[in-house]
């Protein structure tokens, strides 16, 4: 299984543990892709996954440049007009994964970065 997917997985994975309900995975439009789009309460979570071997090139923080920023920022504005969940707090998130010899470390940030 290539690294993203089964990084979007364990993703997934640990979200759903956490009491996020999955509304959608890869959701594309024109615009760009998010990779999970969940919920938690009146939150609402636009996930961008990135998962990195090493830190190398970077942590996967330093991966959400803004032209990344402004797509996501874009695809949920798609989102929520198409499923009517304006009245929900939208968040744009990462959730960075390492694998490691014994499992994976992940790091959820809920609010990543502000719309742009």
């Amino acid at each position: 299984m290539p690294l993203g997917r089964s990084g979007e997985e364990l993703a997934e994975r640990f979200l759903v543990g956490r009491g996020h309900d999955v509304l959608a995975r890869r959701f594309r439009v024109r615009h760009g892709e998010v990779d999970l789009v969940t919920r938690s309460g009146d939150h609402l979570y636009f996930v961008e996954v990135k998962t990195r071997r090493s830190d190398r090139f970077g942590g996967g923080l330093d991966a959400l440049d803004w032209r990344k920023r402004r797509r996501m920022a874009r695809v949920a504005d798609v989102f929520l007009a198409r499923r009517g969940l304006d009245r929900l707090v939208p968040h744009l998130s990462l959730v960075t994964v390492e694998p490691r010899a014994q499992g994976a470390s992940l790091l959820f940030v809920p609010d990543a970065f502000d719309a742009v």
